[in-house]
């Protein structure tokens, strides 16, 4: 069962791969402006956000593989729109709402999958190793279907939506088989045990992937609202939160826009595959720098960097030296992120943990649908350039605030939830 959870992991990083640096610019080439582009990239993040509570409710207690093909498909319907229709706005927006469905489900249930499945076929695996392996594995399958999206948009830019259909449609095959597998071990569990289906899934729900309420405890949707609402509150007056969220903002003209400034004819396409490879780097070499024990003031002096690179990447007409930009931008970024994150980590009580990171998303994506849009404005008003340097002030504003600084002693935040 863990090769199919594997192969099923392979196949949707293939198929996200021979998209995810093109589609902007597969975008452009249909006639659509830089400012309607940036509504359709609204467009799928309201949709995935939406979707994350129903998609994980369906996963978690209805059927896992059934909830990963219905993700599937989603994301499969959207592509076809996508391949045949991506100059009509409309029915581009439409495909998007799909896709985003699609990515909710996928977001942490794909990988979870796989570390079930591998925890049970060999339990002395740790989880530290198992999620190398599968970052591995990721970083791969995703730089090898860029190359597969880099050829198919060399012959078409729309044909990387075929691409990522055929690895999609593929990767239901995998899914059938954990059903199929599923169906097996549960059918002779019952006849060698009298274990009845029902008694299976509790079994496997408290082996450690869920945490399933007790009979007459479980709390309802209501009551969790009320919860995240009294956390809220106060998480809301954190600066931690804020510092992420201001962070995330800063940096999202250039992630969004760095595809097309490296876009062209023959040669574009392999620059923006590079910067696929360099990105995946960078996670690594980010990570890595966040492990080591720097100079006090380190998040400031790579807040400094990104700004410069983001100032080189969008003033020089050169793609290697732009790529190279973006390569020390991203490498900043993720070692700000983790910098940044585990400032928040530190600040907040383990009983608010996940509502806290919640909170901060969904702050995020409210001023995010709000700024992308304007950023696509000032690309078509000015120049991509311009439009890639439009969030960058936040991050000056988060230089000379000295946000980025790790604090020295950070208070512990315990928010009383209780429904009493």
């Amino acid at each position: 069962m863990v090769r199919f959870a594997c192969l099923y992991n392979a196949l949707i990083y293939l198929g996200a791969g021979c998209f995810s640096v093109y589609y902007m610019v597969a975008y452009h080439d249909v006639g659509l402006s830089v400012l309607l582009i940036s509504i359709v990239n609204v467009v799928f993040d309201v949709s995935e956000s939406a979707s994350e509570l129903p998609t994980s409710v369906l996963f978690d207690r209805w059927s896992r593989e059934r909830t990963l093909i219905i993700g599937v498909l989603c994301r499969v319907a959207g592509f076809i729109l996508m391949l045949f229709w991506s100059a009509n706005f409309a029915v581009l927006c439409l495909a998007n709402v799909l896709a985003g469905i699609g990515a909710a489900v996928e977001s942490g249930a794909a990988s979870s999958l796989y570390i079930e499945y591998a925890r049970k076929h060999d339990p002395s695996l740790g989880m530290k190793t198992l999620v190398s392996r599968l970052s591995a594995m990721i970083g791969v399958c995703t730089i090898c279907g860029g190359a597969v999206g880099a050829v198919l948009f060399l012959l078409d830019s729309q044909l990387i939506w075929l691409g990522a259909t055929v690895f999609y449609v593929l990767a239901i095959i995998p899914l059938l088989g954990l059903m199929r597998a599923g169906s097996r071990t549960k059918a002779a569990a019952t006849d060698g045990s009298g274990t009845t289906e029902r008694q299976a899934e509790a079994s496997v729900e408290s082996d450690g992937s869920a945490e399933p309420g007790e009979s007459g405890t479980s709390l309802t949707v209501l009551d969790h609202v009320r919860q995240t609402v009294a956390a809220a509150a106060v998480l809301l007056r954190k600066p931690e939160i804020w510092n992420m969220v201001v962070f995330n903002l800063g940096t999202l003209s250039v992630l969004t826009f760095w595809q097309l400034l490296l876009m062209g004819h023959q040669t574009g396409v392999w620059w923006q595959f590079a910067g696929l490879v360099f990105t995946n780097i960078a996670q690594i070499v980010g990570s890595r720098l966040g492990m080591l024990r720097l100079h006090p003031r380190s998040g400031d002096i790579a807040i400094l960097v990104l700004i410069v690179s983001a100032v080189v990447l969008a003033a020089t007409p050169m793609p290697a030296v732009r790529i190279l930009a973006f390569f020390v931008f991203s490498c900043a970024q993720m070692y700000v992120a983790n910098t940044i994150s585990s400032s928040l980590h530190e600040s907040i009580d383990d009983s608010i943990r996940a509502t806290a990171f919640s909170v901060g998303s969904l702050v995020l994506m409210t001023f995010t649908a709000v700024v992308t849009p304007l950023c696509g404005y000032i690309a078509d008003m000015f120049s991509i350039s311009w439009g890639t340097l439009t969030t960058i002030p936040l991050l000056v504003a988060l230089l000379i605030a000295g946000l980025a600084r790790k604090p020295e002693s950070a208070k512990r935040v315990k928010v009383d939830i209780s429904l009493d």
